[in-house]
């Protein structure tokens, strides 16, 4: 017979990650775990490189493929956490709302600004030349 940890409930959850060395390794772990189980894409030109990561979905809530935080909820399970306090942390943490896991593991800003920059020949500048901004 096999034996289930228990899940902390959501307030047990929300102390634990309250500690900021408990945050940090619950955080870099599942950053790793992103990194492996995610695609991560290429995108090579003439006088341009980046690379990112996907999910490899469309984030569209009507889309039956798309499970957005299958990842982090498997994680939580893993660690005895409550999913739900869990994303609300890292969401607390880093200052934004996610749509999906994603989006953990890439810097949206610089990603819109390279494509308009190969798509438009834009050119923003180095971080201390820019005169406008992406937001």
């Amino acid at each position: 017979m096999q034996h289930t940890k228990k899940i902390l409930t959501n307030e047990k959850t929300w102390q634990e990650l309250s500690i900021n060395k408990n945050f940090q390794e619950f955080f870099k772990g599942f950053i790793k775990l992103l990194q492996n189980k995610l695609q991560k894409s290429e995108v090579i030109g003439h006088n341009y490189r980046y690379s990112y990561y996907t999910c490899g979905q469309r984030h569209y809530p009507r889309n039956p493929a798309w499970r957005p935080f299958q990842n982090l909820e498997s994680y939580c399970q893993k660690n005895s956490l409550d999913f739900f306090a869990a994303r609300d942390s890292i969401e607390e943490k880093i200052g934004r709302r996610l749509v999906c896991e994603c989006q953990l593991l890439n810097n949206e800003n610089e990603m819109r600004r390279k494509e308009l920059e190969r798509t438009f020949g834009l050119d923003f500048g180095g971080p201390a030349g820019r005169e406008f901004d992406i937001v």
